[in-house]
């Protein structure tokens, strides 16, 4: 019987590592040469139809990241195929397709109480099945800068996404390019930080941070006016 996993929308790299730090690596061979490991399965969205041409990533879990993580695409009917995974172990599955509205390094968020789930491979079982569900896609956010006195664009800006609950530390932090999309947890409300050297933090986000929620799938454009610092 297939086991359905929620994907994990949103941990931030730092979380993962450190999920992945504190795992037992046991029967991990780093060294050794890359045999035909490979993770499967079938996957789909939130009304259970195929999800098709999404990126997917094979994390082993246990170990320090040293090397070029596999990845690979559904096929057309949802299905598929991680090879050149490159070590024994254990591996979860996870989508990073930004287009698509899923991410794990860009904002979105996951409850770190869920169970991550995973599958093992091993010299004995060199390939595992692993079907998965997708979390409701992030919601989009597009960015605007421009200099409030010239109007003229501001080619980068440093964007901070925070939670209410922890405001002391930003979920998400990145200098990002003018006109930047960026992914924001689905219908949670987060609070925004904008802000450029040579400028004045964005007005609407001094102090506590621009409070905003994104449904799932929706896109807010924000044009966004700094001003010269004096």
């Amino acid at each position: 019987m297939r086991r359905f996993v929620l994907l994990m929308a949103g941990l931030s790299p730092i979380m993962i590592v450190t999920i992945a730090l504190a795992q037992t690596a046991a029967g991990q061979q780093p060294n050794e040469p890359v045999a035909n490991r490979v993770i499967y399965g079938l996957v789909v969205d939130q009304e259970g139809q195929p999800a098709k041409a999404i990126k997917l990533i094979a994390f082993p879990l246990g170990v320090p990241l040293a090397t070029t993580l596999p990845y690979t695409r559904t096929d057309q009917d949802g299905r598929y195929r991680l090879t050149d995974i490159p070590w024994w172990g254990r591996y979860t599955v996870y989508a990073e397709d930004e287009a698509a509205g899923y991410s794990m390094s860009n904002g979105q968020l996951i409850d770190l109480s869920d169970k991550i789930e995973e599958v093992t491979l091993s010299p004995q079982h060199a390939e595992a099945e692993l079907d998965l569900r997708l979390p409701p896609k992030a919601g989009f956010l597009e960015i605007h800068p421009s200099n409030k006195e010239t109007g003229a664009a501001i080619t980068q800006v440093e964007i901070q996404v925070l939670l209410p609950e922890k405001p002391e530390r930003p979920v998400w932090s990145r200098w990002r390019p003018s006109n930047c999309v960026i992914l924001v947890p689905p219908g949670k409300e987060v609070l925004l930080h904008v802000t450029c050297p040579g400028f004045r933090e964005w007005a609407e986000s001094v102090g506590k941070g621009k409070p905003l929620r994104v449904p799932s799938g929706d896109r807010l454009t924000l044009n966004v006016e700094l001003k010269p610092s004096d």
